[in-house]
């Protein structure tokens, strides 16, 4: 599947390349979770919410700016939590 991350400022501690491999691991070890309605790639769009960054939070969209899912957890990938609209 064909996955783009935005990220909405920069971070410093973020490690960024193991948050995406774990968000992309999810999305696409389970596709009947989240099916996008239109071929193409779908975003991830990503924010830290605490100055430490420890937390992240995001959103999963289709093509057409269709919510697809919502998650949050720890800013490693450990323990996310995910949300279906």
């Amino acid at each position: 599947m064909d996955i783009e991350f935005v990220w909405s400022s920069p971070t410093r501690t973020v490690p960024r390349d193991v948050l995406e491999s774990k968000i992309r691991e999810d999305i696409e070890g389970d596709p009947s979770t989240i099916r996008p309605c239109h071929p193409g790639a779908i975003t991830v769009h990503l924010s830290s919410t605490n100055p430490v960054e420890l937390t992240i939070t995001g959103k999963v969209v289709c093509q057409c700016d269709k919510s697809l899912a919502t998650f949050s957890g720890a800013s490693d990938g450990s323990g996310l939590h995910w949300y279906q609209p």
